[in-house]
């Protein structure tokens, strides 16, 4: 059993104690209650690291990831972080990154809504020459988001592509929406390289993702179809899951 701490404790951080005990320390955001069986209730970063857990989860906000991040990895404590978003900032991403490098913590990268980052990190070994990431909603989805500034949504009848630009730039507009772009950009080409376009389709119901990979190893197209429900209520898309894997990954005999 890996011994893990878990910063934020909402949906996915609930979801991610109850399917696999083991969490030892959770430092929840103002008003949530950050309470697992076993779990030690933290009020601050520092009593989170003196639990000494061996990673701790981030799925809070960019803003705590921005914050704890580097606190994290110079206590030697690896760090899996879901609020990517925060790296669109340049200053940011260059202080984490930096200290990751100085470590002696490390970051991993947990693939997400995406499913999986293999094929990217593989390609990238071999001539990786263009990455295109698209998230697709409903009009009426993307009209909760600050995507209903950049075009007329109520407008749109089938599929479109309604605004093109780089994984940066997608992920300082919707800091709260992008998460998957910039894991999809970290494991390949990069923010400013990785392609990012936002497509309205009046026929879904819940969020989709495509993903264009041209290689020289060879060309690939991922597409995963809309989330199903949970039954509390929650969209089960494929994130807290890929947490789930990746802890159990760590502490496998034989990894796959």
């Amino acid at each position: 059993m890996i011994r893990y701490g878990i910063v934020g404790f909402g949906r996915i951080g609930q979801r991610l104690a109850s399917r696999l005990p083991g969490a030892v320390a959770i430092l929840g955001r103002p008003g949530e209650h950050a309470a697992a069986a076993g779990s030690a209730a933290c009020r601050s970063l520092d009593e989170l690291i003196d639990v000494r857990p061996e990673v701790v989860v981030e799925c809070a906000s960019a803003g705590a990831l921005a914050e704890i991040g580097p606190a994290v990895l110079a206590a030697g404590i690896d760090l899996v972080p879901l609020s990517l978003t925060a790296l669109a900032d340049p200053v940011i991403e260059r202080r984490l990154m930096e200290a990751a490098e100085a470590g002696p913590g490390r970051i991993e990268l947990a693939p997400g809504a995406i499913g999986t980052l293999d094929l990217l990190a593989t390609a990238r070994e071999e001539g990786l020459q263009r990455v295109v990431y698209r998230q697709l909603k409903s009009p009426a989805m993307w009209a909760l988001t600050p995507a209903q500034a950049l075009a007329d949504l109520a407008a749109i009848r089938e599929r479109t592509v309604f605004f093109r630009g780089s994984v940066r730039e997608v992920a300082r507009l919707m800091p709260n929406n992008l998460n998957t772009s910039v894991g999809v950009a970290l494991a390949g080409l990069g923010l400013d390289a990785t392609e990012a376009e936002l497509v309205a389709d009046p026929a879904l119901s819940e969020t989709a993702h495509e993903l264009e990979i041209t290689a020289a190893p060879g060309n690939a197209t991922l597409a995963l179809g809309g989330r199903q429900v949970a039954p509390d209520g929650d969209p089960a898309d494929y994130t807290t899951f890929s947490l789930v894997r990746l802890l159990k990954r760590r502490a496998a005999r034989v990894r796959t």
